[in-house]
């Protein structure tokens, strides 16, 4: 069988932090349009995932873990926004301002609606069970639409820790980037908090209603970040859904091999993309990584668990990578160097990349072999086939409150 040119967009955001010196003799209303709009750049890119070479294979790790940390600022970099418009000066007082017609980069004119230790009650989240309150509350709704553009709740503006987080859903249409002008009514939510199991840090991206086009390519999906080995490694897992149909649109002039691969899955249309590394934090920022597609509701080491003789493209783990990107793939775990994250070895704060496989496209509660000492597997990690594919028919509480 041919090898297919998958493309798999995903979210790639920058930011950049404003130079807040001199600050004090604009009015509140210019500080905040200026401090937010800086706090609210987007951008995006597509990689191949896997096409004629080895090395386009694995085009989303190359790019990851980029997406990865430029994704973790987007909390702090809106709280940092409202700190240095001194929101937080007076640390205990209440206070709830809406302001309209604020001029933001991008949006254009909207109203802002900010909450300062002014409790929001009753918080769903697609990442946690129950509801939480929290204790501060942003939000920016374009003027005159009736959906809001972004919504951000949390706690605490020093830390994400040993509280409720902070929760964040935005709609990247409404973004005023002509790159996003075709992705529709996707919303993604983010929820960052800590976890005593392991690591320091976990945040976890969930998105669904992706147009399936050439702007979007996947329907629903999930990323799971956690900060792991006291803060040196990055452990990444990922769940994205695709549609069969929808890649020949998209490349038509794949479609001979899209049907082929089509048929050699069992011909569902929908295939589900299956991807977790460890990336050291350290330059050369060594990584490994494995990954596969299923068209099932379990996953197999090889692509909808092909024979490797009949179809020797089928294996992609693992696949090492560095600062300059692939390094090469089709490893045994044996063959992987020593001083890159071990395929089979985790810590006492972190997963091995295995560990960290075998705990992706399964369901929340589940008991992973092996992982006692991980416990079950928690909301925030949820990313089965059934998870993802009720979004089709709910909200799930992936929605704007």
């Amino acid at each position: 069988m041919k090898k297919t040119v998958f493309l798999l967009l995903f979210l790639g955001v920058s930011f950049q932090v404003s130079d807040y010196q001199n600050q004090t003799r604009k009015s509140e209303k210019t500080i905040l349009s200026e401090l937010l709009s800086d706090s609210i750049h987007f951008g995006f890119g597509s990689e191949k995932l896997w096409s004629a070479t080895s090395a386009d294979n694995w085009g989303f790790v190359r790019q990851s873990a980029t997406w990865a940390r430029g994704n973790s600022g987007i909390i702090d970099n809106l709280i940092l926004a409202l700190k240095n418009a001194g929101y937080f000066n007076n640390p205990t007082a209440s206070r709830t301002d809406v302001l309209s017609n604020v001029n933001l980069s991008g949006f254009g004119s909207s109203t802002l609606t900010i909450k300062i230790n002014t409790p929001t009650a009753n918080v769903a989240s697609t990442a946690y069970a129950g509801n939480k309150t929290f204790n501060h509350f942003l939000e920016i709704k374009k003027t005159g639409a009736s959906t809001p553009s972004l919504q951000l709740f949390f706690d605490d503006p020093n830390t994400t820790l040993g509280n409720d987080g902070a929760l964040v859903y935005y709609r990247l249409v409404d973004f005023g980037n002509p790159q996003f002008a075709n992705v529709g009514d996707v919303i993604t939510e983010s929820y960052t908090g800590n976890d005593s199991i392991y690591g320091t840090k976990f945040q976890t991206y969930t998105w669904r209603n992706g147009p399936e086009n050439s702007s979007w390519i996947s329907k629903h999906g999930r990323v799971v970040l956690t900060e792991v080995d006291s803060g040196r490694q990055l452990c990444f897992r990922s769940v994205v859904r695709l549609s069969f149909t929808k890649l020949k649109e998209i490349n038509p002039s794949n479609t001979t091999a899209l049907d082929q691969l089509k048929t050699a899955c069992g011909g569902s249309d929908q295939i589900y993309y299956v991807l977790a590394y460890m990336q050291k934090f350290d330059s050369p920022f060594l990584t490994t990584a494995k990954a596969t597609f299923t068209t099932a509701g379990t996953k197999a080491e090889t692509i909808c668990g092909l024979s490797t003789s009949s179809f020797p493209g089928a294996k992609l783990s693992y696949g090492i990578f560095n600062i300059n990107g692939y390094v090469t793939d089709q490893l045994n775990a044996d063959q992987v160097p020593t001083n890159y994250p071990s395929p089979t070895v985790g810590g006492s704060d972190f997963m091995s990349v295995d560990e960290a496989f075998n705990r992706t496209y399964v369901a929340a509660g589940a008991s992973i072999s092996g992982q006692a000492s991980l416990g079950v597997v928690k909301q925030y990690e949820e990313t089965s086939k059934t998870y993802l594919d009720a979004f089709d028919g709910s909200a799930q509480n992936l929605t704007f409150k």
